[in-house]
């Protein structure tokens, strides 16, 4: 037997109470400049002054999210976007498409909305999906195929996803259904089509291409040569400085400066001065913190308190947070307020271990209010001195600009998937047109615009993906 689409309750029942809805939302987030991400406390807390019932918070929710990111999803290229459509959107008992591990491969044979959608999507350069859950998604946007996901999804489901969409502030539309029963349900179809065709004049500035920056930073400390400072003192100094690590701090400052700006140019040289200024101070932490909980090894040897002994690493560090300074001195833009948030941060990071230090040494817990207040940790325990605050201070243009960083600050390391002769993912599959003309009698060759794998097209799709789970730095 069949199960029935139910009546949802959390939903308006007409269109025109909908679209109501909708338009005093829409006029409500402008008066008030809303601007994203928004947490699901502080959508809560809007949607409940605009819900006209108790039972359409979740549904307000919703619209009020929408809004917020509507301008933003309209300047992003239909390629950089996502359609997550419901398997449940089919006619149960006349479809004719199969399902595999990706989701549904639909056959555009108008019983539904599906193939229409799923249609007008891929013409426009989306990548769409018709499948549950949020695996598939979330490689997706871990591999930073995409920017922008548009999804039509049960209110239940929206709300076990928002924490992944907010977690990376993932501008994202969705449409929910208007019906429950997971089978045979139906949305606003037109709502889905506007948000398809959503576009905008406004450039898209919001890509930062990692892979180019990577170089750049790094070149910026290749080009130091210990051999030519003046004193043994500085020659390990920049030794230490150059010691090969991940060196985030200075590639997460340039990835921000490059996201908050109008041009991809060339890196003023006052980024390359606060990029080696973060380093210096991470450097310098380092090698006191090594001191105090007595280490021996970092960078796969001796600490440097091991190799030199205590009074010359201690004298290192120092060194290293005076030319940490020194390199802040030398900008040429807010200098006042770069120092003002180097001397802060510095000052936290020594409180935050000399709490931690005291309790130990009196052997009292470390209780989880006073480690909060210590401040954020780093890898090494300690709290990190600038290192983000200081990105987003860059030379140029009005302090204010830089004081609130949106998504374009949460920069993601992307791992290309490695090659294989077939694709697995669903837009890169002919459509049933070419299938058609094809008569099933003649493989095609397809490119696909996801991973960057040439190959055959199977009717069948052997799984291709092989992304890494990426690391994500927030401001």
């Amino acid at each position: 037997m069949i199960k029935k689409p139910t009546t949802n309750q959390s939903i308006p029942q007409t269109p025109d109470e909908r679209e109501s809805l909708r338009s005093a939302i829409a006029d409500y987030a402008s008066q008030h400049r809303l601007v994203p991400p928004l947490s699901m406390e502080e959508l809560r807390d809007h949607a409940t002054l605009l819900a006209p019932h108790p039972d359409l918070v979740d549904y307000a929710m919703v619209l009020l999210n929408n809004v917020v990111w509507t301008e933003t999803v309209a300047s992003i290229p239909y390629e950089r976007r996502l359609l997550l459509l419901p398997q449940c959107l089919r006619d149960s008992r006349n479809c004719p498409a199969t399902i595999d591990e990706f989701g549904l491969l639909c056959e555009e044979c108008g019983r539904c909305a599906i193939g229409e959608l799923q249609a007008a999507a891929e013409e426009l350069g989306y990548v769409v999906l018709v499948a549950e859950g949020s695996t598939v998604v979330s490689k997706l946007l871990e591999g930073g195929k995409v920017d922008a996901v548009i999804g039509v999804s049960c209110l239940h489901a929206l709300e076990k996803s928002f924490p992944h969409m907010a977690d990376g502030a993932i501008p994202g539309l969705a449409i929910p259904l208007n019906d429950g029963g997971c089978i045979d349900t139906t949305t606003d179809v037109e709502q889905v089509r506007q948000a398809i065709r959503l576009k905008s004049d406004t450039p898209w500035i919001n890509r930062v291409d990692t892979a180019r920056i990577r170089p750049i930073v790094e070149g910026w400390f290749d080009s130091i040569d210990p051999a030519s400072a003046a004193t043994r003192t500085e020659q390990i100094a920049c030794e230490w400085l150059c010691k090969e690590g991940k060196r985030w701090r200075p590639f997460l400052l340039a990835c921000t400066y490059d996201a908050l700006c109008e041009t991809h140019s060339e890196f003023p040289e006052d980024v390359r001065r606060l990029a080696l200024a973060v380093e210096c101070f991470h450097k310098a932490s380092l090698v006191h913190d090594d001191i105090e909980d007595d280490d021996d090894f970092r960078y796969d040897a001796p600490t440097l308190h091991r190799q030199h002994g205590i009074p010359v690493a201690l004298n290192v560090g120092d060194l290293l947070v005076g030319e940490g300074y020194r390199w802040i001195a030398e900008t040429e833009n807010h200098t006042a307020e770069l120092f003002h948030i180097a001397v802060e941060n510095h000052r936290a990071l020594c409180l935050g271990q000399g709490e931690e230090l005291i309790g130990l040494d009196a052997s009292l817990p470390f209780s989880t209010k006073r480690r909060l207040r210590s401040g954020p940790r780093s890898s090494s325990g300690r709290s990190p001195p600038a290192a983000t605050n200081l990105s987003c201070r860059p030379s140029g243009g009005s302090a204010s600009r830089w004081a609130s960083p949106t998504r374009s600050t949460m920069i993601w390391r992307n791992t290309a998937p490695a090659k294989s002769t077939t694709c697995a993912h669903p837009s890169c599959s002919p459509s049933p047109t070419t299938r058609n003309r094809l008569n099933g009698s003649l493989p095609t060759r397809q490119t696909c615009r996801i991973c960057s794998t040439s190959s055959w097209w199977l009717k069948r799709r052997p799984s291709c993906w092989n992304t890494t789970r990426t690391r994500r730095f927030a401001r």
